[in-house]
């Protein structure tokens, strides 16, 4: 079934391609053959999420691929060898989006938002002979604007580079330790820690540049506790693995409206809210001989922090009518299933092959402004034969208002917001090492969840370079 599945999507999107680009394709025999030819140099360039690689596997080995894992790709190569024998790696990434407003919303325009990040993670085995200690410290700098504000969306963003830092010249996202048994069956995680580093995520979604997916489906992220990059909060996660294909994982994270300051350096306890609790079971089947691998979470978040009911006052009455200040509730919950599955392999590399995804997260009516989100998306890495490391992906993401929230905005008087849906196509194209260049365009239909806004419509590209 999967099989059939496959072809079937697959010979859609070559057809589309050859008539757009003008590419011939060989026949089923000669493709799979092609296919067979390249095994040898298939690779991996998984998107650059902005979190520990680890992320997607989230405990125990991953179930094996035909080949193994490549080594990471990167413009210039061996310019940070000696300090990594001895223990410190540091990985240099740029990343810009620009996007240009072409159609729809309320005004034209083009924006351009950019970010240069410096990981530096230290293997303490090699530096102190502490067995299975790491840590990883990152620091951003952001610069640019945002394109949505052309559109008037503040619900989804076009460009996920922007924001986030309040223009400081060097922000700290994180700082945080991490120790894995043996075994990798127990991993423990502590510092300044976003939650969004493991819960909720995986590598394919900032293949997609808009925020509706791109590092986490956006009704995570979009509420206070669930700190995500580039901000993190104190935090601790354990994950306990039994195997290769079963998981579990707990965390307890600070909450803090403004998380670590302008330069992500107020590590102190003022202003905490509350405490966020996350924790997430996952299920990582591998199917068939070519051993399609699939990834299925399911998660559950509390958040202990006081919010305000988004209609009622104390008394239940909807407090546009009784003037009175809205009613507080102690918690804000919220829960999440996300899966993917590679449906056919392109070649030899862990990631090449045509894979499904799909999500869904729940929230509190009362107080969350995002009651239900959900999105489906396809990925493609090696689509064209030749191009091992390009991805073909397309999105589709849904986000519905809490209707107290619309209710409570009507009897205000206020624009009143109710849902939006934003659909995207990108194709990543690997130039060289360490150098993507991804064509992107998204349609968005009710800007911001409004009605009155017009349908938008957008392109622009992502660069990415790994020095």
């Amino acid at each position: 079934m999967f099989t059939l599945v496959a072809r079937l999507m697959r010979y859609a999107a070559r057809t589309l391609i050859s008539v757009v680009l003008g590419v011939s394709y060989p026949g089923a025999a000669c493709a799979k053959a092609s296919q067979s030819g390249e095994s040898k140099k298939a690779g991996s360039n998984s998107a650059q999420l902005k979190q520990p690689p680890s992320s997607h596997v989230a405990a125990g080995k991953p179930a094996k691929p035909k080949a193994d894992a490549p080594e990471p790709k990167y413009l210039l190569r061996g310019w940070n060898k000696g300090l990594a024998q001895k223990g410190v790696a540091l990985t240099l990434k740029y990343e810009g989006d620009l996007a240009a407003a072409v159609s729809g919303g309320k005004r034209r325009g083009t924006d351009y938002a950019q970010q240069v990040e410096l990981n530096v993670d230290a293997d303490w085995q090699k530096i102190a002979g502490i067995k299975g200690l790491t840590s990883t410290v990152t620091f951003v700098n952001r610069a640019g604007k945002n394109v949505s504000q052309r559109i008037g969306d503040q619900l989804l963003q076009v460009q996920p580079m922007y924001g986030g830092t309040n223009h400081a010249a060097v922000h700290l996202v994180q700082a945080f330790a991490d120790w894995k048994s043996d075994n990798d069956r127990i991993d423990v995680a502590a510092g300044r820690l976003p939650v969004g580093n493991d819960f909720g995520t995986s590598p394919y979604y900032c293949e997609f540049m808009d925020t509706a997916l791109c590092g986490y489906p956006h009704s995570l992220p979009a509420k206070r506790g669930f700190t995500a990059f580039p901000n993190s909060t104190w935090g601790a996660r354990l994950r306990v693995a039994s195997g290769s294909r079963l998981y579990a994982q707990g965390g307890v994270y600070q909450v803090r409206p403004k998380y670590g300051g302008k330069y992500g350096l107020d590590w102190g306890w003022s202003g905490t809210t509350g405490t966020y609790f996350p924790l997430e079971v996952g299920w990582q089947p591998s199917f068939g001989p070519d051993e399609l691998n699939g990834h299925y979470k399911l998660g559950f978040t509390t958040d202990t922090s006081p919010y305000k009911d988004n209609l009622y006052d104390v008394n239940g009455v909807p407090y546009p009518m009784s003037g009175r200040p809205p009613a507080t509730h102690r918690g804000r919950h919220s829960f999440y299933l996300l899966g993917d599955q590679m449906l056919q392999r392109n070649g030899s590399g862990p990631e090449n092959g045509l894979v499904v995804l799909g999500g869904f997260v729940g929230s509190d009516r009362e107080t969350s402004k995002i009651s239900r989100f959900a999105f489906a998306a396809v990925r493609d890495q090696g689509l064209i034969p030749g191009r091992t490391d390009d991805v073909a992906g397309v999105m589709v993401a849904h986000a519905h208002i809490s209707n107290k929230l619309a209710t409570a905005q009507r009897l205000l008087g206020d624009p009143m917001q109710n849902a939006e849906w934003v659909v995207e196509g990108t194709y990543r194209i690997a130039v060289t090492n360490g150098l993507t260049v991804s064509p992107d365009v998204q349609y968005f239909v009710h800007p911001n969840a409004e009605k009155s806004i017009p349908n938008a419509l957008t392109v622009g590209t992502r660069l990415e370079v790994n020095f």
